[in-house]
């Protein structure tokens, strides 16, 4: 199936999940790998429930300053070559001969600030499915004239996420003001984005489900505006809280940290209990001698060590770390897929 990337097309899907009391989890990604495992995760749902026509959003940044995603996806660190090479990926993996082709992938493009990034929120606005036009570090009223700016070029071809407030950082400072509906109510308004960001007490890049989710305000806002609004800074919330999402009218959470942290720890994990068959034995012994090691990696008992120690081909290669990657963030993107009702999409 091809990309679902048609304005009228996309807000249906929005409507008919907030209808059905389902929040559609954007999953973020930097490479292939990480791309084709959030498409994974979606196709498996998909058998377990007996729907395979069922959305998913992959996203990546473009010149966000805190992480360009786009960039990373080729060496050569060019955002533009990167949107150009997932979209070749998606068009592939969308094909006839793709396991993922019954999929409804809608890609998503995720805080672009529009004066470093408008190359890209308007040559490839007819490409994403919805962007986030992310105003968000200035003040309400120049958010609100930007956004609207941006709107007016892209109206009618992608549907449009806006930010009304900044969200919180582990690692650029807390705000405490959260979003009120007037606030709300004035941004969609003046600015007219399908989508918006309210700031609901969450964090961006936390590794731990430390801060307070403010699920009565989103309510209040729901109430106010329709289920409209997408939660960022994700992976802070508490498990308990992530599942009440779809009831305070959450149509739309961003996730990316959760994720690549359950990746990396498994890699880390998989390379650990692999290092007798990567390191030759007297290698691993001078490791020990340093104190990098302790002894029992030298044991035939250790991890998955095959005797003799020593490297053996299928180990140092990438495969096996790539599978460790893949099947992590995989079935973390499963579990938050199931937390917020996809088996409503049940048929």
């Amino acid at each position: 199936m091809p990309l679902v990337n048609d304005y009228q097309q996309v807000k249906d899907i929005y409507a008919d999940a907030g209808e059905r009391g389902i929040s559609l989890p954007l999953f973020c990604c930097e490479d292939r790998q990480t791309l084709e495992a959030i498409l994974a995760a979606a196709y498996e749902i998909g058998q377990e429930i007996g729907n395979p026509h069922i959305p998913i959003t992959p996203s990546w940044t473009s010149r966000y300053h805190v992480r360009c995603q786009a960039c990373l996806i080729s060496k050569a660190g060019n955002p533009i070559l990167g949107c150009k090479l997932m979209f070749s990926d998606l068009d592939v993996f969308t094909g006839e001969d793709s396991p993922y082709k019954d999929l409804l992938v809608m890609p998503h493009l995720d805080h672009s600030n529009p004066w470093e990034n408008m190359d890209i929120l308007v040559g490839f606005a007819d490409q994403f499915a919805s962007v986030m036009c992310d105003a968000s570090e200035k003040p309400l009223s120049e958010n609100i004239r930007l956004t609207a700016e941006y709107v007016e070029k892209v109206k009618g071809k992608v549907v449009v996420e806006g930010a009304v407030d900044e969200i919180s950082s582990t690692d650029g400072g807390v705000r405490e003001k959260k979003t009120t509906v007037e606030e709300a109510k004035e941004f969609i308004s003046k600015t007219g984005v399908d989508i918006i960001v309210p700031n609901l007490g969450t964090e961006h890049r936390s590794t731990t489900a430390s801060a307070h989710y403010d699920s009565e305000r989103a309510r209040e806002l729901s109430a106010a505006i329709g289920k409209v609004m997408c939660l960022h800074g994700s992976s802070s919330v508490k498990k308990e809280d992530l599942s009440k999402l779809p009831e305070d009218g959450i149509i739309k959470v961003n996730l990316y940290t959760a994720l690549a942290y359950a990746g990396g720890k498994a890699v880390v994990s998989h390379v650990l209990d692999d290092l007798g068959n990567v390191y030759k034995e007297e290698e691993l012994a001078e490791l020990v001698e340093k104190g990098v090691l302790g002894k029992a990696v030298l044991e035939a008992g250790y991890g998955k060590t095959k005797e003799p120690v020593g490297p053996k081909l299928a180990h140092f290669t990438n495969p096996l770390r790539s599978d460790a990657w893949f099947n992590a963030f995989k079935d973390k993107c499963k579990d938050y897929m199931r937390l917020f009702n996809y088996q409503k999409y049940s048929k």
